[in-house]
């Protein structure tokens, strides 16, 4: 069966709209046990909450991935024999793309046989120049390493700019707690505003529930 009309499969699709029911249906219920918790021990339920706040931080995980690292010493110190493997592997690709292509075949890997014809084999064909292409420039760029290793450097300089996620995204990572606070300061109206909502999502996940059992 081929990956992209695997979800066009009515067994998974009712298998997507089971496990969606019974989700919706089971956060139904813990939310029905908070608010429930919250109205008739609202001391229990804080104190549970409070064991369940923990702040992980994302940045501290991924500070590692966000050094920079300067490989151009590397690349000039084994530039023939890097420049050596980019060039041949491009030359084996091109040579591949331009004898041993078979637009067809590729039609059936890719699952594109419910496409009109005419589509289909103009999809896998656009695909297939431009593999042709971006090996050409691979060719090129292995051959300029090889024998102009001061235009890639200079290359290098202008395109290898560093930019920082951890700067952008600064401040998401915080833990906010307000909402906490609210439930705290007012434990058996939230705990009455959990239980309706609750009892809403039961109700309309458990309607759907014989439509898709």
């Amino acid at each position: 069966m081929d990956i992209l009309n695997l979800f066009d499969h009515p067994a998974l699709r009712m298998w997507f709209a089971q496990s969606a029911v019974l989700f919706f249906l089971i956060s139904g219920f813990a939310l029905l046990a908070v608010g429930l918790t919250l109205v008739l021990n609202s001391a229990a339920a804080l104190r549970f909450f409070e064991c369940m706040n923990r702040w992980v931080s994302m940045r501290r995980a991924t500070r590692p991935l966000e050094i920079a690292r300067d490989t151009q010493s590397l690349v000039q110190r084994h530039r023939y024999l890097i420049a050596a493997f980019v060039v041949a592997a491009g030359v084996f690709a091109i040579s591949g793309l331009l004898t041993q292509y078979d637009a067809r075949a590729a039609v059936r890997l890719l699952g594109l046989e419910s496409q009109r014809p005419v589509l289909a084999l103009w999809l896998v064909d656009s695909a297939r120049w431009l593999l042709i292409a971006g090996n050409a420039l691979g060719i090129v760029v292995g051959l300029v390493l090889a024998f102009a290793p001061g235009l890639i450097s200079r290359m290098e300089a202008r395109g290898g700019d560093w930019y920082s996620e951890r700067r952008v995204v600064k401040g998401a990572d915080a833990m906010n707690t307000g909402l906490d606070a609210q439930v705290a300061a007012r434990p058996r109206a939230a705990g009455i505003i959990i239980i309706v909502m609750a009892l809403l999502l039961i109700g309309a996940f458990g309607l759907l529930l014989p439509a898709v059992f």
